[in-house]
C-alpha cells in the first residue's frame, strides 16, 4: 500500500543470485520448523533470513524455541508489527470514518436536491396560478404557499450548510490524524529515529538527486560496540535504554538537514546531504566522544554498566555511486574501525 511517497511495505533490491540464495535457505528452514509455506509466512521468513530486522528475529527465535503452532493469527501479528507498519490499522480506521463521512454528506446532499426539485415544481405550479389570476384572496393564498415553500427550502439549505461545516471540521481532523500516522510509519518506535524503510526511501531519493547534480552527500554507519554483552549482562531493557541514549546523542549533534535512522538492531545511520566529508567526520567524532565520555549507570541506581562506545564509518557520494555502493563503503569503514580496536571513526579514504 502506498500513499503519495509513503509506503507501508519494505523495499527489496537484492540481485537475482542473492534472492536465489535466500530461497535455498528459507524453504528448508520453514519445513524444518513445520511452518506452512503460504505467501504471508514466506514474507516473514524472508525478512528473518535477510537478517536486517533484529527485533523480528529475536521474537521468532523465542517463538520457534517454544515449538508452538505457527497460527494464521500469529503470522498476521508478526507481519503487521515488523514488516507492514502497525500504523496501517490507523489508516484503515481513518479510511472507514472518511467513507462514513462521504456517505453521510452524500445522503443529505441527495435529500436536499430532492427537496429543491420538489420546491421548483411547486414554484412553477404557483407561478401558473398567478399568471392569469385576478382574485386577490386566491393570490394571497398562493403567496402564502410560496412563502412556506421558500422557508422550507431555506431550512433545508441551512441544514446542508451545517452538515458541510461539520464535514469540513471532520476532514481537517482526519487530515491531522493522517499526518500523524504518516509520521509514525516513518519512525522507529524505540529510538524515535527514522526506521529502516524510511531510511532506504530517503537515501534512494538523495542518491537519485545527486546522480544528476554535483552536490555533496555523506553517509555515516554507526554500530554500538559490544552491544550483545550489554544485553546479556544487564538485560534487553538496559540495551533498549542504551539505544535510546545513543539516538538522543545523534539527534543533538546533527544538523536540521541531516537524517538519523535506526539501520537495524544496534546499528544506526545518518544521511548527510549538502555536507562535505570533513564536516561529516567532525559530527561523527562529536557523537563518538560524547558517548564514550561518561560511564552509564543503571536507572535509579548508582551501579555503573561501564563506558559504552561506538564505531563509525563514513562514506561520501561519488559519481556513478548507487545506494548499495555508498552503504557498502560506509559499512566497510565501520568494520575497519571495529578491527582497529573499536571506539573510533573511520573514513572510507583510510580503508
Amino acid at each position: 500500500m502506498k500513499i503519495n511517497d509513503l509506503t507501508f511495505l519494505p523495499q527489496y533490491d537484492d540481485k537475482l543470485e542473492q534472492n536465489a540464495e535466500y530461497l535455498r535457505q528459507i524453504l528448508p528452514f520453514m519445513s524444518k520448523n513445520k511452518i506452512a509455506t503460504n505467501p504471508l509466512n514466506f514474507a516473514i521468513f524472508y525478512e528473518y533470513i535477510l537478517g536486517r530486522n533484529i527485533d523480528l528475529n529475536n521474537d521468532l527465535d523465542e517463538i520457534l524455541a517454544k515449538q508452538d503452532d505457527f497460527t494464521t493469527e500469529l503470522s498476521v501479528a508478526l507481519f503487521k508489527k515488523y514488516i507492514c507498519d502497525t500504523s496501517i490499522d490507523s489508516l484503515e480506521r481513518i479510511n472507514h470514518v472518511l467513507l462514513q463521512l462521504i456517505n453521510k454528506t452524500g445522503d443529505i446532499i441527495n435529500t436536499t436536491g430532492e427537496q429543491a426539485n420538489a420546491a421548483t415544481i411547486d414554484f412553477q405550479n404557483h407561478s401558473k396560478k398567478l399568471e392569469n389570476n385576478q382574485n386577490l384572496a386566491e393570490i394571497k393564498i398562493v403567496l402564502a404557499e410560496i412563502i412556506v415553500g421558500t422557508q422550507g427550502l431555506a431550512e433545508t439549505s441551512m441544514a446542508l450548510k451545517a452538515q458541510l461545516d461539520e464535514s469540513k471540521k471532520e476532514m481537517q481532523r482526519l487530515r491531522q490524524e493522517l499526518a500523524q500516522v504518516r509520521e509514525t510509519a516513518k519512525t522507529d518506535a524505540l529510538t524515535g529515529l527514522l526506521n529502516r524503510r524510511a531510511f532506504d526511501q530517503k537515501l534512494n531519493e538523495f542518491v537519485e538527486t545527486h546522480q544528476h547534480n554535483a552536490l555533496d552527500l555523506c553517509l555515516l554507519i554507526l554500530d554500538i560496540d559490544h552491544f550483545k554483552q550489554v544485553n546479556d549482562t544487564f538485560g534487553h531493557q538496559m540495551g533498549d535504554n542504551v539505544l535510546r541514549y545513543t539516538a538522543n546523542l545523534m539527534k543533538h549533534h546533527i544538523n536540521e538537514q541531516h537524517y538519523a535512522a535506526r539501520y537495524g538492531g544496534e546499528e544506526m545511520a545518518i544521511i548527510m546531504p549538502d555536507t562535505q566529508i570533513n564536516t561529516a567526520l567532525e559530527v561523527a567524532e562529536n557523537i563518538r566522544t560524547s558517548l564514550s565520555q561518561y560511564p552509564l549507570k543503571l536507572k535509579g541506581s548508582k551501579k555503573s554498566i561501564g563506558t559504552v562506545t561506538i564505531s563509525i564509518g563514513v562514506s561520501c557520494f561519488k559519481i556513478n555511486d548507487t545506494v548499495e555502493s555508498l552503504i557498502e563503503r560506509a559499512d566497510r569503514a565501520m568494520y575497519r574501525a571495529k578491527e582497529n580496536g573499536r571506539n573510533q571513526v573511520m573514513s572510507e579514504n583510510f580503508i
